[in-house]
Parts: C-alpha cells; sequence; structure tokens
C-alpha cells in the first residue's frame, strides 16, 4: 500500500514536472515572439516610441511628486 502510494506520487511529481517544463517552453515562445515583434516596431519609428516613453515618465513622475505634498 505504502508503495503504491510513493509510485502514485512520484508519476504525479514527473507529469507535472513535464507539464512545467511544456508551459515554460511555450511561454518562451511566445515571449520571444512578442519581443521580435515590439522591436520591429519600435525600429519602423523609434523617435514616437522615445517620446511616448519620456512623456510618460513625466507624467509618472508628475503624479509622484504630487502625491508626496
Amino acid at each position: 500500500m505504502e508503495e503504491e502510494l510513493k509510485q502514485t506520487l512520484n508519476d504525479l511529481t514527473v507529469k507535472i514536472d513535464n507539464k512545467i517544463d511544456e508551459l515554460s517552453k511555450t511561454i518562451g515562445e511566445t515571449i520571444g515572439a512578442k519581443k521580435e515583434f515590439a522591436e520591429g516596431k519600435i525600429n519602423e519609428n523609434p523617435l514616437a516610441y522615445v517620446a511616448g516613453a519620456f512623456v510618460g515618465g513625466v507624467i509618472v513622475g508628475y503624479v509622484m511628486g504630487r502625491g508626496k505634498n
């Protein structure tokens, strides 16, 4: 009985590890595809993205600065 339980737990552990590996691989592929897409869009018009990041930073800084008073 105890050996069956150990074997079942080992089998489940192996299945869970396989699923985690599969999910990690899928997530890695998805992130890679999204990264390539984002890099392509930024390369099309880098000035717009830099300006957008700058404006966003100024707004966040302003909001955070107002919160301290």
